[in-house]
């Protein structure tokens, strides 16, 4: 028998509201907490809201007006952790101690926020606590689907009803949707015998279905759905999509994915065009500008607002700088800018607190001594807590070039893509991108270091 997930959706009458979230974070005095709101699921852009300095006692305070549950990420330093915020809520928060370790502004390590007083009926209690029932029963059932199939289908459907049973009267639209889409992506998704087609899980979960842009687990669930689709296409949606890809022709393209039945509309078009272009794009397979000109027709020319946003988004995400490329303005400190007009500038990311940092500045210095006249240096560090605070002031001690330290939100580290340390570039005479990433002082597992590079380049 086939069985299929569903409860009653009833709609909130959401009104602007205030919510506030009174925070603590351990051991970060005087530390910026950056709010943002997540701009949308399928890019997981997100967009700044506010921040909030934290006091004496490490507390911080953040109070925004909104109508509707959405989820926000709350970042300090290296370290984020994500909620979903209610209009009208108040929330208790601590953010735990972060990380030391380096890693990149644009991801971060995620850390798990405690949350105090926590309501029953709040979203986020709700969600973690069935998210917690839905491990419990995958981790018991999944190791009955070889040995014992038969118990395997059973205790499927004894979940499902047991999950209908405990949520039927819940008065939370988002919530229901949310348990919908996370069974559908999990145990609808089990192959197994007597479980739900392809047909019968696209008229279920899609066909006629509203769009639900700020649910972060509808938007899993229709990636996933259509990950891979192209071969799945009848011919003639297949030829015309391909036409799209090679001319660039994001109309041709949308138009060709209408052609077939398993996808029910204009909006959904554009999403499944826009998931497709964001999977080809690393593969090179297709030349990346035609899959640019498509995500810009869509941010141009969509009806649907989210939809422009999304395109908007992929693009921002496909532009990374390569040798060649002209480097864009980049203030630093003082209206200092990054790049030296007719001469090379060699540019060192590095954390200063790392041991392995006082041989590489000692590397570099011979470099500087050597092509100081030649090359400009210029050595980028990021400000974090230090464990051994004695050592960094020894290692930035030994630099004798420009030095800068720039927090996590600065824009460098993304537009230069710099996820790991020690990290290099190049920039040339005309302000062009020579090497990015370049080489380093110390010999590589070729034994090639820059001062084989800067030597080519002097005596041209």
């Amino acid at each position: 028998m086939k069985f299929l997930f569903s409860i009653l959706l009833i709609s909130p009458l959401w009104s602007l509201s205030t919510t506030q979230i009174f925070g603590t974070a351990q051991n970060s005095v005087g530390e910026w907490i950056y709010l943002y709101e997540i701009e949308d699921f399928f890019t997981k852009s997100e967009s700044y809201v506010q921040k909030f300095q934290t006091t004496e006692k490490n507390r911080f305070y953040f109070e925004i007006e909104q109508e509707e549950i959405k989820r926000y990420v709350i970042r300090l330093n290296n370290a984020y952790s994500e909620l979903y915020l209610e209009p009208n809520g108040s929330y208790k928060i601590v953010f735990p101690e972060e990380s030391v370790e380096v890693i990149p502004y644009f991801s971060g390590r995620e850390m798990e926020l405690l949350f105090l007083e926590l309501d029953s009926t709040d979203i986020n209690y709700k969600i973690l606590g069935f998210e917690a029932w839905l491990d419990d029963e995958l981790a018991d059932l999944y190791l009955l689907k070889d040995i014992d199939p038969s118990k395997f289908i059973d205790g499927i459907l004894k979940f499902k009803m047991e999950v209908l049973d405990a949520y039927e009267h819940d008065k939370s639209e988002y919530f229901k949707n949310h348990i919908k889409y996370i069974l559908g992506k999990t145990i609808d998704n089990i192959n197994y015998f007597g479980g739900p087609s392809e047909l019968e899980k696209f008229n279920f979960y899609i066909r006629d279905q509203e769009v639900l842009y700020n649910l972060p687990s509808y938007i899993d669930y229709l990636k996933d759905f259509y990950s891979g689709l192209f071969p799945k296409l009848n011919k003639n949606s297949e030829q015309r999509v391909l036409m799209g890809f090679n001319d660039g022709n994001g109309e041709f393209l949308v138009l060709g994915l209408l052609e077939d039945s398993i996808i029910p509309n204009e909006q959904i078009a554009e999403i499944v065009a826009l998931e497709m272009i964001t999977s080809e794009y690393p593969k090179g397979n297709i030349p990346q500008n035609n899959l640019i000109k498509i995500a810009k027709f869509i941010e141009q020319n969509s009806s649907y607002e989210q939809n422009k946003t999304i395109a908007k988004n992929i693009q921002k995400k496909f532009y990374s700088l390569t040798a060649g490329d002209p480097l864009p303005t980049i203030y630093l400190k003082d209206q200092k800018v990054l790049g030296s007009k007719n001469k090379y500038q060699y540019v060192h990311f590095f954390d200063p607190s790392n041991p392995k940092s006082l041989a590489e500045t000692s590397a570099l210095r011979a470099l500087y001594a050597r092509y100081k006249n030649n090359i400009d240096f210029v050595t980028i560090y990021l400000e974090s807590k230090s464990s051994n605070e004695r050592f960094k002031q020894r290692v930035l001690k030994e630099i004798e070039w420009p030095i800068y330290s720039l927090n996590y939100y600065h824009p460098i580290w993304k537009m230069l893509n710099v996820g790991t340390f020690p990290y290099y570039i190049l920039i040339n005479k005309e302000l062009n991108i020579e090497n990015i990433p370049a080489l380093g002082p110390i010999p590589n597992g070729v034994y090639e270091t820059i001062d084989k590079t800067f030597h080519e380049l002097l005596n041209k």
